[in-house]
Order: structure tokens, then sequence, then C-alpha cells
């Protein structure tokens, strides 16, 4: 694991944030849940995810397509889902996490997250971010 995925790993234990973002030693932090932040990076600040490392609470598919369409270069996510790890090593994207499971689960915990749901059968990260920007209504 590259020593800004540490540090970014680190930061994100050690905080409430949902995702720590490093690039060049710039920090980047966010405590909004969901796939909400990766959004805005792709949408404001693309420039800071290529190249970067990032450490994520969750890391589904949803967010693994878009760290993908950002040009991230390294994802650490404590939960990780099984088609996230699939998709990310597809890409070539260097990936750890803390925990692996089948699928990324609701915040009901009753079933799928929609966004896992809606990204399992695609095939690219251009797709995936259109159609959750589509969902999301941004």
């Amino acid at each position: 694991m590259k020593e800004e995925t540490l540090t970014a790993k680190k930061i994100l234990a050690d905080n409430e944030l949902s995702l720590v973002v490093i690039k060049q030693g710039e920090i980047y932090v966010s405590e909004k849940k969901g796939v909400f932040p990766v959004i805005e990076f792709l949408e404001d600040k693309r420039e800071p995810l290529f190249g970067a490392v990032a450490a994520d609470r969750v890391v589904g598919t949803a967010a693994a397509y878009l760290f993908i369409k950002g040009g991230i270069s390294a994802v650490y996510g404590d939960v990780m889902s099984e088609s996230a790890v699939s998709v990310l090593k597809t890409a070539g994207v260097p990936f750890s996490y803390g925990t692996l499971v089948p699928h990324i689960k609701n915040r009901r915990g009753d079933g799928l997250c929609p966004m896992e749901e809606l990204c399992m059968n695609l095939d690219n990260p251009s797709e995936a971010y259109k159609k959750i920007k589509d969902f999301i209504g941004k």
C-alpha cells in the first residue's frame, strides 16, 4: 500500500469523515455520506482525483466507477463490495479494504444499496456516472 494511502486510511480512521483524498501532499476530506463526495470531486474539483489516493468508509460498485472516472491511483475502503473489487481490478487500480462484503446494503440494512444495484451490471465509468447523476437528480 502506498504511503499516501496509509496516511489517508489513518486520517479516515481517526476522524468522523466519510472520504479522504490525498494528492501531492494536499488533503481533501468530506463528511457527506454515499457517493456524494466523489460526485462533488468529479463536478467541482476533478483534478484532485486524478493521480490521487482515496480512503472511503464504503466502496461499492458505484464509488469504484466514480473513482476510476476521476483517475484515482489507489483506493482503500473500510468496507468494500466484491463487485467493487472486480471493477477496480479490471481497471488496474490498486485497492485494499478492511472488510470485504458480497454487496453494499442500504442504510436500513434490509436490501441492496440503490447505487450498488444501479451499477452492478454496467461495464464502464462514464455509463455509471450518467446513471448515478440521473438517479440522484443532479
